[in-house]
């Protein structure tokens, strides 16, 4: 609507979105061309599920496995659109819901403390974090600051190899759990 007022106020309750710079424009078409239908359908699930272990699980849930720090992927519709999953992969800052924001929270004592906000009451602040939850008292908290990135590290698609993205993102599209490869 191209009103500053609207656009902060959207930006406090929704959160952050912004356009994708065209160097990761260029990256999602490539990898959407690396991975076209029957690349994905001789994907290896199990591999794939190996690969989310060892990169996504340690922020992200899915299937009840992983990690809580980022959002639950389980139910994500988005997951099962390509374009969708990849934008997310590629460019993770470009649409940041107040939800999903890393929280910074300086004390009165000195002491810093960050995570996701799980929980805010009149008199507490709970924290998500990779470890375990962080409550602190509303009355301790000197600020909070928003961050405006999401935490989830840019690169991480690119370090690995073509058979890796194709398993991880055919095993992130899919329906149902899959078992670990065997060993």
């Amino acid at each position: 609507l191209n009103d500053a007022a609207i656009t902060r106020r959207l930006g406090d309750v929704w959160g952050e979105v912004r356009d994708t710079p065209e160097a990761k424009k260029q990256l999602l078409a490539r990898y959407k061309a690396e991975l076209p239908p029957a690349q994905l359908a001789a994907a290896n699930l199990s591999q794939g599920r190996s690969v989310f272990a060892s990169t996504c699980g340690a922020c992200h849930l899915l299937y009840g496995e992983g990690g809580r720090l980022g959002p639950d992927l389980t139910g994500g519709a988005r997951r099962h659109d390509l374009d969708s999953l990849l934008a997310k992969i590629i460019d993770p800052s470009a649409e940041l819901p107040v939800a999903s924001r890393y929280t910074i929270v300086k004390l009165k004592d000195g002491r810093t403390v960050g995570g996701i906000v799980d929980n805010r009451t009149a008199t507490i602040l709970t924290l998500r974090t990779v470890a375990d939850p962080v409550t602190v008292a509303i009355a301790d908290i000197q600020s909070t600051e928003l961050s405006t990135a999401s935490l989830m590290p840019e690169g991480m698609f690119e370090a690995l190899s073509a058979e890796q993205r194709r398993n991880l993102v055919a095993y992130l599209m899919g329906t149902a759990q899959v078992p670990m490869p065997a060993r």
